[in-house]
């Protein structure tokens, strides 16, 4: 048996001890983390008598802002479906994960095989091109899973990604050893790219701090609530009697989510904006926002000081919440998007193979 062989050989043979090492070390401890917040999240929603929204895409959203490493970050660009429908959040997903991926110079590659492979693609598909596309297709195929909240489906999915990234860098290594017409010199060359790889690399320790990860990930899914409180409003104003003389009644005619960042200049203006009108009437579209109500306020206030050192929201109060200005909404909302972003720059790995400490 050649060298070539024997340390591939030896490579198949570590393989499982890295996957053990990725589910120990990340997958647990990351998991145990959202089951803590979600928890907590849960509860202060019940505490403030709301019903939650469909929340199967917060793992979604904490897992691609608390990125970490490649792995988390090819894991939430596997998970965007989930998203569909959701504007902001796939605009702050898909935000961060495209800064994620250029951070580590992964532009234009296969984002679903960057676990795998990480920036050895290229290199080992000029050497092995049959057996990595083979082994990369089969990764992307991937049916429809049901989504739910709950950490078990997480942990489940969350295994499933690793397991599948495993049987890709098996299938590449068992194909380059049966293969008959590779040179050995380029097996070993394989070899080495193998141990280059982002799987390769698994943490040899816990990088996580569930109690610290728990705490960001509930703050995130806050955020997540205060930029999904306003709302474009279009009204119209009828008369009562005769146009001339009778006051006018505000007819509410919709109201629609505003999935524009509030950072953006094309953020709707505030105040009401005359959209049209007629004789004794008139027609206006104006910002609104939804009050989370104290008990939601209270604990970000609480969150935000473990995660930020200060509270959220100006603490003299419920009584200064209810007299809050339009533009005093818009500037906890520019607030939380500016904690998102800061969050997911502290997490952001910048290497194929960085496992930063969550």
């Amino acid at each position: 048996m050649s060298s070539a062989t024997d340390r591939l050989n030896a490579i198949l043979i570590d393989l499982p001890s890295k996957k053990s090492q990725w589910e120990k070390n990340v997958v647990n401890p990351y998991v145990r983390a959202y089951d803590m917040a979600y928890d907590n999240y849960q509860k202060t929603l019940q505490a403030q008598a709301a019903r939650d929204r469909m929340v199967a895409e917060l793992f979604v959203l904490a897992a691609s802002v608390l990125t970490g490493s490649v792995m988390m970050a090819a894991f939430a660009s596997s998970s965007l479906r989930v998203l569909a429908g959701k504007a902001m959040l796939q605009t702050i997903c898909n935000n961060n994960l495209n800064r994620t991926f250029n951070a580590i110079h992964a532009i234009n590659k296969s984002e679903t095989a960057m676990f795998a492979l990480g920036g050895v693609l290229d290199a080992a598909k000029s050497l092995a091109g049959k057996q990595v596309q083979a082994a990369v297709e089969d990764l992307t195929k991937s049916p429809p899973i049901a989504a739910s909240p709950s950490a078990l489906n997480f942990l489940t999915r969350m295994m499933d990604f690793v397991d599948a990234n495993h049987i890709t860098l098996h299938g590449i290594v068992r194909g380059v050893i049966d293969d008959k017409t590779m040179s050995d010199d380029n097996k070993l060359k394989i070899a080495e790219l193998m141990t280059q790889t982002p799987f390769w690399n698994a943490p040899a320790s816990r990088r996580v701090d569930e109690t610290s990860l728990s705490q960001k990930m509930e703050m995130l899914f806050y955020m997540q609530a205060v930029l999904d409180s306003d709302f474009l409003v279009d009204t119209i104003n009828v008369p009562l009697g005769t146009p001339d003389m009778a006051p006018s009644q505000p007819i509410e005619m919709s109201r629609k989510p505003i999935d524009i960042m509030p950072s953006s200049p094309n953020y709707p203006k505030l105040g009401a904006q005359k959209i049209g009108n007629g004789r004794g009437w008139e027609q206006t579209r104006s910002v609104e926002y939804n009050s989370l109500g104290s008990a939601i306020r209270n604990r970000i206030n609480v969150v935000s000081k473990m995660v930020t050192g200060v509270p959220f929201y100006a603490e003299n109060g419920i009584m200064a919440s209810m007299f809050e200005r339009s533009s005093d909404r818009r500037d906890q909302l520019l607030k939380a998007e500016q904690i998102i972003t800061r969050l997911a720059l502290q997490t952001r790995p910048k290497q194929f193979t960085d496992v930063v400490t969550l």
